[in-house]
């Protein structure tokens, strides 16, 4: 059981100023509508990602404070539910505090490994109770990069379309016009999660365990 002790101040995964950046404005007179568009798409690479929902919040991949329960332990391995800059605060085994090995946290993969003197053992209780925060304080540039190229995927839906990066008319004899865009079109094939294609090998780094 996953529970969100300490959620999140922020759930987007962009910075206004990057949101703004992608809309090609220099002020905030589209906050706003460029905030909740982050929210949008941050919960949308949450969803891809597979993140883990835990009681008491939505899902993020941003830092939070997490308590997560395992019943009737014989693992070699715990699988946390969530990844990233982990940081174990508390590890309890059948109601008794433990002080864990420093080789015991893999902290990219979320795996909590049980040492006892000096010797990889198995976990081995009824109840264990770890305490941890998971998540990113200061979100990776590879992410919002992510975001904000998905922000102009959304917003060349509308009338301006910031997928272009530049466009060269050529009026001497027969016109011609060349546009250079930043990413691929709207019309390309979606992936698994909705995203267009391409964007979940862009996100790998951030897919979690899927554990039956």
């Amino acid at each position: 059981m996953l529970v969100v002790t300490t959620p999140a101040d922020d759930l987007a995964l962009a910075p206004i100023e990057a949101m703004r950046a992608a809309a090609g404005v220099a002020d905030d007179s589209r906050d706003d509508e460029l905030a909740a568009l982050c929210l949008r798409i941050s919960a949308e690479i949450v969803d891809a990602c597979g993140v883990a929902v835990g009681k008491g919040a939505e899902p993020t991949l941003r830092k939070e404070r997490l308590t997560e329960t395992f019943s009737g332990c014989h693992d070699e391995v715990l699988i946390l539910s969530r990844r990233h800059n982990i940081e174990i605060v508390s590890v309890t085994q059948d109601g008794t505090s433990i002080t864990l090995d420093a080789r015991s946290l893999k902290s990219e993969d979320g795996l909590l490994y049980r040492w006892i003197d000096g010797r990889k053992s198995h976990w081995n209780a009824n109840e264990i109770v770890v305490v941890y925060d998971a998540g990113f304080e200061t979100v990776p540039p590879g992410l919002v990069g992510v975001v904000t190229d998905l922000a102009r995927v959304r917003l060349s839906e509308g009338g301006v379309d910031p997928l272009v990066k530049s466009v060269t008319v050529d009026v001497e004899g027969i016109d011609s016009v060349k546009t250079d865009r930043w990413v691929g079109g709207l019309g390309s094939p979606q992936e698994a999660g909705g995203l267009p294609s391409g964007y979940s090998a862009r996100l790998a780094r951030f897919m979690n365990y899927s554990v039956s």
